[in-house]
């Protein structure tokens, strides 16, 4: 038996010592407890302004929001990593299902499994169809897995303990496989597809590569003896002082955790075949999981933009990653992700505008795929296309503090282009 979703298990982390690292674009529809509809996850505490800096009060009380919302909920979705990418994947040319899977996976790598769920809380009427595989080896908290870098994802300067200069997650360069190398590891990995060719591996590290870079190489890194290395780092509570630390070895990525110990790990080599379908449904695994790194490399990007990968060193072989520091606080980031649904983002500063870039990217890297596989709609590639389509619908929408209103708005951007709405949203009216 695998691991059960784990919703927002990041927030308790202050109790039990799990990273929240892992929020990224947190769960903004959370269902009821009981009888009722869905509701807000969280609210911007009336102590916070819309632009940084902010006091101390607006960090801790942005925490404790986040800190408190499971106790309150019985789980819910973001809408960004949801809905919002199932929309943008129809609309550059993706079948209904492709589109689904595409988006069930992106919000499964942070809880571990997805299962839609309507707007009183309860599976979908089709929901055993519509419900991922276990990959609890991603999700955001497991620093024995490496998960929790899939979800924080540090650029690389050659090896240095330094930042990179200049590095902009905001709008990360997803080619660059010397400084995005996770990222471009695991696009890689996606735009393979299927098969072992391209491997996914923790921590995003690899045989050195035709071109030198340790990222998109044809296995996982190995020292000269053919042994795995460490890879140790800290990720920030409040500051160096308070922080957790972890230890992974470097190879193949683990994908699903056994919870009993019954049953091995399954590994990312069997990927393929745990995952189960035809290869366009593994394809459309692959890229969801994918576009969450994405996702999340944008909305952590002030934090790990300081962070680094620095390696290999000379006295172990092994790697080093640290999310510390100022920017990396468990205040600003619960704050952080406060201003990513229900705010007007104009008012953000422009550093926290990260809901515009994750969906202008996301929809960019889509249409990259959408080629390749021989789908692609050609007005999809005109900017008026997209504009109307995110600046015009999702963003209003994903602008909206009313839970319900912001997904009848999601809804209504499907249904006015003929596309049924994202499963467990309110239907289109009847014609």
């Amino acid at each position: 038996m695998r691991n059960r979703p784990m919703w927002w298990c990041g927030v308790v982390m202050m109790a039990a010592l799990v990273p929240t690292g892992a929020w990224a674009f947190a769960e903004d529809v959370c269902y009821p407890l009981g009888a009722g509809t869905v509701a807000n996850c969280t609210n911007l505490p009336s102590s916070c302004s819309l632009r940084e800096p902010t006091s101390a009060r607006c960090r801790a009380e942005s925490l404790a929001v986040l800190t408190n919302a499971p106790s309150q909920f019985n789980g819910g979705r973001s809408v960004v990593h949801s809905d919002a990418t199932y929309l943008l994947a129809r609309a550059v040319g993706f079948s209904f299902s492709d589109a689904y899977w595409i988006a069930a996976y992106n919000e499964a790598t942070d809880l571990g499994q997805f299962i839609p769920r309507d707007i009183h809380g309860q599976p979908v009427p089709e929901a055993a169809a519509l419900t991922t595989v276990d990959i609890s080896g991603l999700v955001r908290t497991d620093l024995k897995t490496g998960g929790v870098l899939y979800h924080y994802l540090a650029p690389r300067s050659g090896g240095s303990a330094v930042p990179f200069p200049g590095v902009n997650g905001l709008k990360p360069e997803v080619n660059d496989a010397d400084t995005e190398g996770m990222l471009t590891h695991i696009r890689a990995w996606a735009m393979a597809g299927t098969g072992t060719t391209a491997p996914l591996c923790t921590a995003g590290l690899t045989v050195p590569s035709p071109g030198g870079d340790l990222s998109t190489g044809p296995a996982c890194y190995t020292d000269d003896g053919g042994q795995s290395v460490p890879v140790r780092g800290l990720i920030g509570l409040f500051g160096v002082a308070a922080s957790i630390p972890f230890t992974l070895a470097t190879g193949t990525q683990v994908l699903s955790v056994s919870s009993d110990g019954s049953t091995p790990n399954v590994l990312a080599t069997g990927f393929d075949t745990w995952v189960g379908g035809s290869s366009a449904h593994v394809e459309d695994a692959r890229l969801g999981i994918y576009l969450h790194a994405l996702g999340d490399r944008i909305s952590h990007h002030v934090c790990t933009d300081q962070a680094v990968v620095a390696g290999p060193n000379p006295i172990d072989g092994g790697f080093r990653e640290d999310f510390i520091g100022y920017e990396c606080g468990q205040g600003l980031h619960a704050l952080r992700h406060l201003y990513e649904i229900g705010v007007d983002f104009s008012q953000l500063s422009p550093q926290d505008r990260t809901t515009i870039a994750a969906l202008s990217a996301v929809y960019d890297e889509l249409v990259v795929f959408a080629r390749a596989r021989g789908v692609l709609l050609d007005v999809a590639t005109t900017p008026a296309f997209k504009a109307a389509l995110i600046e015009g619908q999702l963003l209003p929408a994903l602008q909206t503090k009313d839970v319900m209103s912001r997904l009848n708005q999601l809804s209504a951007t499907a249904c006015s282009r003929g596309w049924s709405p994202f499963p467990g949203s309110p239907s289109c009216p009847a014609k």
